[in-house]
């Protein structure tokens, strides 16, 4: 794994200033955002197959958005254990606001010990999901099908056939997403309070973390792919 070239490569590209400046304008965008998804599949390909320019460029973005949709709509379908688990707690609850006296007691009682049950395996899950989707991702990347999205056994072959870097990749997305969050929203918080210019500004530095984000993820996942 060359942890360091995922955060260098993308500056190494003669165009990459117009193709971040694009991508952070997509990512600004509602509903055509999904179009990333698309976008980081084709820099997981690209780096898997040692192209020498990894940095896609936005040409296809129609395709890029088909792939992005596909992706989100499995993402969804994995996240279902997530919203039934939380829409079990509406009927305790709502019954609990329903009863007085003991009976009130008994049902909200219930309803906070399930509620940090619920929280809990909740929590466990959704860290799951976020190991778990990127190797759904390069399978997809790989294959470009609906179907390949669930394809859990190749899917998790691809994910522990090598482990190591698998988890290093991981972490070194979740850690740089985190810091670049942190600091791109607090320079934009700064740049809040100017008005007018400051608020432009805010604005277009929330819009560059995305695309620097998901390039990195990308980079990293690609050289996953391309061991695996």
């Amino acid at each position: 794994m060359q942890i360091g070239k995922a955060f260098t490569y993308t500056f190494e590209d003669a165009k990459w200033f117009s193709k971040l400046l694009i991508g952070a304008l997509i990512s600004i965008v509602p509903f055509l955002n999904i179009a990333w998804g698309g976008y980081t599949c084709e820099i997981i390909r690209r780096v898997a197959r040692q192209d020498p320019e990894p940095l896609a460029g936005w040409d296809d973005l129609g395709t890029k958005f088909m792939q992005g949709l596909i992706l989100l709509i499995a993402g969804i379908i994995y996240s279902l254990p997530i919203i039934i688990l939380s829409l079990f707690m509406i009927p305790l609850f709502a019954g609990a606001a329903a009863t007085e006296g003991d009976m009130q007691t008994m049902l909200a009682t219930a309803g906070t010990g399930i509620g940090i049950l619920l929280g809990c395996l909740i929590s466990l899950y959704v860290l799951a999901l976020t190991v778990f989707m990127p190797a759904v991702q390069i399978n997809y990347a790989r294959k470009v099908t609906f179907a390949s999205c669930f394809e859990i056994g190749a899917i998790i072959r691809l994910a522990t056939s090598n482990l190591g870097n698998y988890l290093l990749a991981w972490l070194a997305y979740l850690v740089f997403a985190m810091l670049a969050g942190l600091v791109g929203g607090g320079i934009a918080s700064i740049l809040g309070l100017i008005p007018c210019i400051g608020w432009i500004l805010a604005v277009l530095i929330t819009a560059v973390i995305t695309p620097l984000v998901g390039v990195v993820y990308a980079h990293l996942f690609g050289q996953v792919a391309a061991v695996a």
